[in-house]
């Protein structure tokens, strides 16, 4: 009898101490559990503030056409944006130190540090916000204490990169044109395998497509519509689905503007002639025909002779067609950038021709005529045009 009750207290003894060591199992759990909520939660809220300053200094890296940086615009910006944002409730200083300005490789996914100021090179804000020890204070731990950590240490690291443009919203492309990258760089072999390297202007000046105005006999460059390799320009309805390339629907565009987004899908492209289209365009451009007696708002009669001398348009770049099949590939093609175009002539028979110039961020007056805001990213030729902000890494 005595060992039973022996046997009962020894039991007992035995549930306690296991319920115990349970219990203190199940706290120990439970604190790591709240803890890592606390800790991902402070690390999310950290993730938002990093990338809200890194984006926040990329925009103001660059100047609005893309022609100058301003290393100290884009520092200020990512260090304000840190104090907007908080940390379980404290704000999130950033030292200057701790915002770099550099370069973004897409291929190596790769963050470099410039100390130049070359506008398609320096293109990348990284920023590096911590909660630790040494710097704004680790994330404090509460039930943490009873496992013996009190506090942890919390950091994170965005690059946003300036982009070129790539993309277009509705009605930003008004003209149902494309221009073949590298018939802008020339034959060049090695500057054609990457459409000039970003470096556009360097190309344009020249300019590409030579050919003489009637009006003055000054050199200024061709768009050529033929059915035949010696087209420089493409048309397309900016249509990523629908290879098939009407007369009809690029009418409608040059009539109302395009209705649809650009990219980042490639779009069908296609060569020929398309005479009533090439019409459309300078009815629009001097007023007449179905445009008749309005000319297009953003064409100038320089000389107030009645005859429009000037018209910019803003175009897309497709990727090369050059070795290719001269945009009748019935491939889709990507738009690598966009691209401000003055058009200075149209003749319509008997060749298919638009005269002008491509217009670089330099010339002031008339690239300030040209649709510039307003575009996405995913460009990879620099014309002027930049994209917004995007997030990297």
């Amino acid at each position: 009898m005595k060992r039973t009750e022996n046997n009962r207290k020894h039991e007992s003894g035995t549930v306690i101490l296991f319920v115990t060591i349970a219990l203190i199992g199940l706290l120990a759990f439970a604190a790591w559990a709240t803890e890592t909520g606390h800790v991902w939660s402070a690390q999310g809220q950290m993730r938002s503030t990093v990338d809200a300053s890194a984006l926040a200094g990329a925009g103001e890296l660059l100047n609005a056409s893309a022609t100058a940086v301003d290393r100290n615009a884009a520092t200020t910006a990512s260090v304000a944006k840190g104090t907007e944002h908080h940390i379980l409730g404290d704000p999130l200083p950033i030292p200057v130190g701790d915002v770099e300005i550099g370069s973004w490789d897409y291929d190596a996914r790769a963050f470099t540090p410039e100390l130049g100021t070359d506008p398609d090179v320096v293109r990348a804000v990284r920023v590096t916000g911590k909660r630790t020890t040494a710097q704004n204070g680790p994330i404090p731990l509460l039930l943490g204490r009873v496992v013996g950590v009190t506090d942890i240490d919390v950091s994170t690291v965005a690059v946003a990169h300036r982009s070129f443009a790539g993309t277009a919203g509705p009605g930003l492309v008004d003209l149902p044109i494309g221009i073949d990258c590298c018939k802008l760089v020339g034959t060049d072999p090695a500057a054609q395998s990457n459409c000039g390297d970003n470096k556009y202007c360097d190309f344009i000046l020249s300019p590409p497509n030579p050919c003489t105005k009637d009006s003055d006999g000054s050199t200024v460059s061709c768009l050529e519509f033929f059915s035949s390799p010696e087209q420089n320009s493409c048309w397309t309805e900016f249509d990523p689905d629908n290879p098939g390339i009407s007369v009809p629907g690029l009418s409608d565009i040059v009539e109302d503007g395009n209705p649809i987004e650009i990219g980042p899908e490639p779009i069908f492209a296609d060569n020929g002639t398309k005479t009533p289209i090439v019409q459309d365009i300078y009815d629009r451009f001097q007023g007449e025909g179905s445009f008749y007696p309005d000319p297009d708002p953003n064409a100038v009669d320089y000389d107030s002779d009645g005859i429009m001398d000037s018209w910019t348009v803003t175009l897309p770049v497709l990727e090369c067609q050059n070795p290719g099949d001269g945009c009748a590939s019935g491939e889709p093609q990507y738009v690598v950038g966009f691209v401000c175009f003055d058009i200075q002539e149209i003749v319509v028979t008997p060749d298919k021709i638009i005269r002008g110039e491509f217009v670089c961020p330099t010339d002031t007056v008339r690239f300030a005529r040209c649709r510039t805001g307003g575009f996405g990213p995913g460009g990879t030729v620099n014309t002027g045009i930049p994209g917004p902000p995007v997030l990297v890494w």
